[in-house]
């Protein structure tokens, strides 16, 4: 029995002094983060073309003349993200993103010809958003790494037609990725680091045909700074 008691007095205090020396943020500080994503694409609605059949009869069955598919594209932006932490653990962020999707068509079903993908324009696309994150008290991950969970909303704008037309709409996502802290992370200096992000990413509004929640991932590697 002796021998247990001590083990624990010595293992607790060891096990209390990894968690105390984990990397995390400076409460009451801001940080700063900027980098680049990568946004999925996305379909936006789907339109068949026909003509009446030729057979005779009222209810002659419709001739397929082609159907149309449209989706925004897959593609990489800008991102800049600014936190400020309530906590060691928890902090509240506000995103900004830019990027400049394609709007591509594809044809097909056309019985003349074979099937057809259009690149019809890029969009300009606004991303302003608002995120709470939190960090797990203990590490998960050996060494510097730290892993976090973040969700939240907010604004999507996109131009199109050389910038004349506008769509606006609302993004809500959900996630989590980890920090690698390079300097800092004792909650006594300035932190630098590098951090990495996954989020499932749902849009409402926005360039749409059907009016329907769309979702596609968003993956971002940031280079961030406590100032």
């Amino acid at each position: 029995m002796s021998a247990v008691l001590a083990l624990l007095v010595a293992v607790v205090p060891s096990a209390a002094q990894e968690v105390d020396e984990a990397p995390g943020l400076r409460a009451h500080h801001v940080s700063v983060s900027g980098g680049v994503q990568l946004v999925g694409g996305y379909d936006i609605g789907d339109a068949t073309a026909v003509l009446r059949g030729n057979a005779v009869g009222p209810s002659a069955s419709p001739f397929t003349l082609f159907s149309a598919g449209t989706s925004v594209e897959a593609v990489t932006g800008g991102e800049t993200r600014v936190g400020y932490a309530l906590t060691r653990s928890v902090s509240v962020e506000v995103g900004f993103g830019y990027s400049r999707p394609s709007l591509t068509t594809r044809i097909t079903a056309d019985e003349e010809s074979a099937a057809v993908t259009l690149d019809a324009e890029r969009l300009a696309q606004y991303v302003v958003d608002v995120s709470l994150q939190w960090q797990p008290p203990r590490p998960v991950i050996a060494g510097r790494l730290r892993p976090f969970v973040t969700g939240g909303g907010g604004y999507l704008r996109q131009l199109y037609r050389e910038r004349t037309l506008v769509e606006t709409g609302r993004i809500y996502f959900a996630g989590g990725g980890v920090r690698y802290w390079l300097r800092g992370g004792d909650g006594a200096r300035r932190s630098i680091g590098l951090r990495g992000d996954v989020r499932a990413q749902w849009r409402t509004g926005g360039v749409e045909f059907e009016n329907r929640r769309r979702v596609a991932p968003v993956v971002a590697v940031h280079l961030f700074a406590e100032l």
